[in-house]
């Protein structure tokens, strides 16, 4: 009866605190000539050879979107990528953890790739566009 009743209770909370609130906090769309997402110092083995961390000159132009996720105090999560290579499978990747992100911006002249920069909450990793 007891086991009942708390999980009655615990269906009554769930339903009336509701879902978690999804937000794109910040968005800009900037023309880049690379970015480059470097892992920390312990970095994992499999990432980078199943996953694009580097978006140079040559292959900028798979790169959609990159996201800075944070958490609801604001503490950076990590970086999801969104990127389609030559497969044409459109690929939404999450690298958690701490990382380092270089932007370079083009010189006049220079080849150049419009993509979107935002930061996210944890919740929006869910909504895949």
């Amino acid at each position: 009866m007891k086991k009942l009743m708390g999980c009655f209770l615990l269906l009554i909370f769930l339903l009336l605190s509701g879902p978690a609130e999804a937000k794109v906090l910040r968005q800009v769309e900037k023309e880049v000539y690379a970015v480059y997402i470097i892992p920390a110092p312990v970095g994992f083995p499999t990432e980078l050879g199943y996953v694009m961390t580097n978006f140079g000159p040559g292959n900028v132009n798979f790169l959609e979107r990159v996201d800075l996720v944070v958490d609801r105090e604001g503490r950076v999560q990590g970086i999801q990528v969104v990127y389609t290579p030559p497969d044409g499978f459109r690929r939404h990747v999450f690298l958690r953890g701490p990382r380092s992100l270089v932007i370079e911006e083009p010189q006049p002249g220079s080849h150049k790739k419009r993509i979107f920069l935002r930061v996210i909450t944890t919740e929006e990793l869910n909504q895949l566009d």
